[in-house]
């Protein structure tokens, strides 16, 4: 853990994020869409094309859904949770309050409730899940993604999975913030590869605010603007002014939300066939 913070402050920019990943997760995000009663059937699209489903995760009381599976081709892993689309997921992305993190002890950092409670229901079953496969794909890389509640908790899951010795990556797509600052710096110190895409004027990274309840950002934000065009934001300022913290709640939109990549997050956009 000394090596890795160590790595994380003498050395920027170390690592970078791979594109070819960030447009298989985008694709793979999207498809989490598509419902838990349509994971073990529907056929990816685009460069997801060629993925293997395994098992599907799924907490009643939460609504959480998502899914396992891998890509020969790319000789990854991938877990992927659905972003908000129901009224309980709802629920928990408004349950802000902030509770102690006794995942990890020694992070000493306090995490969002609603966001803890829904990575904590399927925990067992992800790190079963993915042991499984690694133990039969042991030079496979894991890949972890989600969109927006999907993405909040698929940190706090890759938190999980690291804490049974699965390194893993991940790609985000319109993460809300998922605890206090430092929660925030502790996860880059654990998670090498964790890559947060933020697009332009989405309103979902800005919340919940710094102001008042305590929340931030970690670093390796990777900012899309109005055209497209990408860049890797700064490596020690996780809330860079330069990136999607350029603006204010009042100056973002719903509507950038649901588009990444030049992608639709949605079942239809991200499948063969829909569901």
């Amino acid at each position: 853990m000394l090596f890795k913070f160590l790595v994380f402050l003498l050395s920027p920019f170390i690592n970078s994020y791979e594109e070819t990943q960030a447009h298989t997760t985008v694709y793979l995000s999207g498809a989490a869409y598509c419902g838990k009663d349509n994971y073990d059937t529907m056929l990816l699209a685009g460069p997801a094309t060629g993925f293997v489903y395994k098992d599907t995760i799924y907490d009643v009381k939460t609504d959480l859904q998502g899914y396992i599976g891998y890509i020969p081709a790319k000789k990854s892993i991938y877990v992927v949770v659905r972003g908000s689309s129901s009224i309980l997921n709802w629920i928990d992305d408004f349950e802000v309050k902030l509770v102690d993190y006794v995942s990890w002890p020694i992070c000493n950092c306090n995490v969002h409730y609603g966001f803890y409670r829904s990575a904590n229901s399927v925990a067992n079953k992800t790190v079963i899940s993915v042991s499984k496969l690694k133990k039969k794909f042991p030079d496979y890389s894991v890949i972890m993604t989600g969109h927006s509640y999907g993405a909040a908790t698929v940190q706090l899951l890759g938190m999980e999975l690291e804490r049974f010795g699965i390194d893993v990556e991940i790609y985000n797509y319109g993460q809300p913030r998922v605890g206090d600052a430092n929660y925030a710096g502790f996860i880059n110190t654990v998670i090498d590869g964790y890559w947060r895409f933020t697009h332009d004027k989405d309103i979902v990274p800005h919340l919940p605010p710094i102001t008042g309840l305590g929340y931030l950002h970690s670093c390796r934000e990777v900012f899309e603007d109005i055209n497209g065009l990408l860049k890797v934001c700064s490596e020690v300022e996780c809330e860079d002014p330069l990136c999607s913290g350029q603006y204010s709640v009042s100056q973002t939109n719903a509507e950038d939300h649901s588009y990444y990549l030049g992608h639709y997050l949605d079942c239809e956009s991200s499948t063969q066939m829909g569901p």
